[in-house]
């Protein structure tokens, strides 16, 4: 990897008292680390307009070498079939990542701006996506680029350019279950269907734009992802409350992550596998909104009985 040049800029100096980070560069990684290691990793800021707040956006101020690679609008996501939001194909994610410079081997820590649960979400989907590919250098910046900024570190408003990588998807990891897998198994007792919504989704008071009906998948069990996180920061509990949040999910059972789109079942799949490292969590991409296209497929509302 190449090192990229950057204008230092100063920012406000807060004390951060993060809710835990790996500090070997694991899935988490605090801010003490990014700065001891940033010369040596690919930053990808993602964030977007996604728990944006005024005066954060990438030209306003990035971290220092960071490349821009807006979650919404860089290429992470696609529609396909009328179901937005889906995993586009490996060619086109191999393009995206050559472009934004980051070789098989790198070391990819992942920004978001930190504000709240669902921003979170966008690092955890691009580091599902990036998984999904077959990398195996990944983290993501605990407490995203707000956590940077309490800690007093500097930021950029300089464009980070990348010097141009040829990136080859290696996908091996089945981290993805189709509608058709979904179909065959979410009645069975053999499997848990993981709803991440907010309860007023799962029992079908409210639905996505995008979802032609309100409900949920029959017989799926509601664990609203937001539950992770610490007063509605972008923050994850400490691990040992991880646990008990996930106390409903089993571990002996494939467990099938889906909820809208496919965003807050990636930050329920990030947990679940990456942090409390449960085997065999997969997301459904299409989610609701596939699912719910489908007139022919049965939906499940109210609370469960």
């Amino acid at each position: 990897m190449s090192l990229r040049s950057f204008t230092l800029v100063a920012a406000a100096t807060v004390l951060m008292h993060p809710t835990w980070a790996m500090a070997d560069g694991g899935p988490l990684v605090d801010v003490a680390w990014l700065v001891k290691n940033q010369n040596s990793v690919d930053i990808i800021d993602v964030r977007s307009k996604i728990g944006l707040q005024e005066g954060q956006s990438y030209a306003q101020g990035h971290i220092p070498g960071a490349v821009e690679a807006n979650y919404l609008t860089a290429g992470w996501r696609t529609s396909r079939d009328g179901v937005v939001g889906v995993l586009p194909k490996p060619e086109a994610l191999e393009a995206l990542l050559s472009k934004l410079g980051v070789a098989n081997d790198d070391h990819v820590v992942l920004v978001s701006a930190g504000n709240n649960a669902t921003d979170f979400g966008s690092s955890a989907r691009v580091y599902w996506t990036l998984k999904q590919l077959g990398h195996k250098k990944i983290s993501i910046l605990e407490g995203g680029q707000k956590a940077w900024v309490a800690a007093g570190q500097p930021l950029s408003t300089e464009q980070a350019v990348a010097e141009v990588s040829t990136y080859k998807a290696n996908v091996m990891a089945k981290l993805n279950v189709d509608l058709a897998e979904v179909k065959a198994n979410y009645r069975s007792s053999d499997v848990q269907v993981l709803d991440g919504r907010p309860d007023k989704q799962y029992i079908g008071e409210a639905k996505h734009p995008k979802a032609a009906r309100a409900g949920r998948i029959p017989q799926s069990v509601n664990l609203d992802n937001h539950k992770f996180f610490s007063n509605g920061s972008a923050n994850l509990l400490n691990k040992a409350a991880l646990t008990e949040v996930a106390g409903l999910v089993s571990d002996d059972k494939p467990v099938i992550s889906y909820c809208n789109t496919g965003h807050w079942a990636s930050t329920n799949w990030f947990v679940l596998s990456e942090v409390l490292g449960k085997k065999n969590v997969r997301v459904y991409d299409g989610s609701m909104v596939e699912w719910s296209s489908k007139k022919e497929l049965p939906i499940a509302v109210g609370k469960d009985s």
